[in-house]
């Protein structure tokens, strides 16, 4: 096993997400690894009169300029400590966009919660999680919340 010094924290600014990034934080810190903070966004569609979707660019800049600013108020908090963070927001399928980052930016390590969406949209979606850890070429470890266990 070779040594953890980049670890790669994909959030959703849910409550899983905040577990798991403490979490690496912490880890990181233990083990003088670096974090980057990986926001996935995906885009609204909005059905104009002829039926076909559409996204304006107006959206597209704001969801993008949003997501950094929250992605960016948690690298602050985990600089102050003392740790060493990146941040990176995109947008995609996040199981997607997570295993690709992780194995073009040569991650050692992927930290992620175990849950963000709940109810039906986890239903209908999936566990962004699990497909990470089926498909991810970069060990995964998850991290469930403190009433999970």
């Amino acid at each position: 096993m070779s040594a953890i010094r980049s670890i790669l924290v994909p959030v959703d600014f849910s409550e899983g997400s905040d577990t798991a990034t403490r979490y690496a934080a912490a880890l990181a810190k233990q083990l003088g690894a670096n974090l980057e903070l990986l926001n996935v966004y995906g885009l609204p569609m909005v059905t104009a009169p002829d039926g076909s979707f559409m996204v304006t660019p107006e959206i597209v800049t704001k969801l993008s300029a949003d997501a950094q600013e929250a992605v960016d108020r948690i690298a602050v908090e985990l600089r102050n400590l003392g740790v060493e963070v990146t941040t990176r927001v995109t947008e995609g399928a996040p199981h997607e966009e997570i295993t690709r980052r992780a194995t073009e930016g040569g991650f050692d390590l992927v930290v992620m919660g175990t849950h963000g969406r709940t109810g039906l949209r986890h239903f209908l979606i999936g566990s962004t999680a699990e497909r990470v850890v089926r498909t991810s070429k970069v060990p995964v470890l998850t991290v469930p919340l403190p009433h999970e266990g």
